[in-house]
This record gives structure tokens, sequence and C-alpha cells, in this order.
């Protein structure tokens, strides 16, 4: 899932920050417009999804505690995922057809899902808490995103 979630994102702007080097940081592509926005010297709506990266252009070692949120269909059924920087859990159509946690930490390919494991249960409890917080309405298989567009 990883592999396919990820893009490659690289900022260079007038004294936006530090040059040439990466963030370990979590972010996602909805980020750039209160990024461009901000850079711009410009206030962007207050209801946007997203949040600026400016203070990771001056300090990729910034704390950061966003996560970032992705969406499959990969047939009848919707997938969500939800990423920090140590974790993957991903819900199968809400949960009802299976549930994957991987710790990035030790296992960045995602070969051990250990969403069922009692050690890493409140782990995944807290991960579904952030998909539901993010999908909060639930999708029956097929019928399309659980949560408007803004």
């Amino acid at each position: 899932f990883e592999e396919s979630a990820r893009v490659p994102l690289i900022v260079a702007a007038p004294g936006a920050g530090v040059r040439g080097q990466a963030s370990p940081r979590t972010v996602e592509l909805i980020d750039l417009y209160p990024t461009l926005a901000a850079l711009a010297g410009l206030t962007p709506p207050a209801d946007l999804q997203g949040a600026s990266l400016v203070p990771l252009l001056k300090n990729p070692q910034t704390p950061w505690s966003r996560a970032a949120y992705s969406q499959v269909q990969p047939g009848a059924f919707p997938g969500w995922s939800v990423r920090t920087e140590r974790w993957r859990y991903t819900e199968w159509d809400g949960g009802k057809r299976g549930t994957e946690l991987y710790d990035h930490d030790r296992d960045p390919h995602e070969y051990q899902n250990l969403a069922n494991d009692p050690k890493f249960a409140a782990v995944a409890a807290e991960m579904k808490s952030l998909v539901k917080q993010n999908w909060p309405k639930p999708v029956t298989a097929g019928k399309g995103p659980a949560k408007p567009s803004p």
C-alpha cells in the first residue's frame, strides 16, 4: 500500500527555508494550497483540510503530528487508510472485509499485519479513530466517498 500512496514532493521557493534537506514528516498534497498561500503572504480559507508546510520548509525536523489519508476502490468495496510517521492502518469496507496495521519502523514493506495482534490493540484503536475522524459517515460498498469534498 505504501508504495502506491506516496508521491515525491519537492518545494523550492525564494526564502522558504533550508535548501536540499528532506523532511521525514508525513504530509499530503492537500497541504500545497495553504503552503503556497502562506509563501505568497495570503490567508487561505479557514476551512481547508490541509496545513501549511512552511514550518517544515524552515526546519525539516519540526515536530509534526498530522496524518495522511488515502482511499482506494480496488473492486466492489472501498479501503480507507491513515498513515502516521510510524503506522499505517487500513479498513476495507468499513472494517467488514478486514483491517490492516503495519509498523513502518519495523516493517517498511508491510509484510506483517498487526491488526489482530492483542499487543497492538491500543494502536489499532487509535488509528481506527483517525479513520473515523476523516470519514465520519458510514459508506456502503460501491457508493462512493464517505465525505463530500469541500
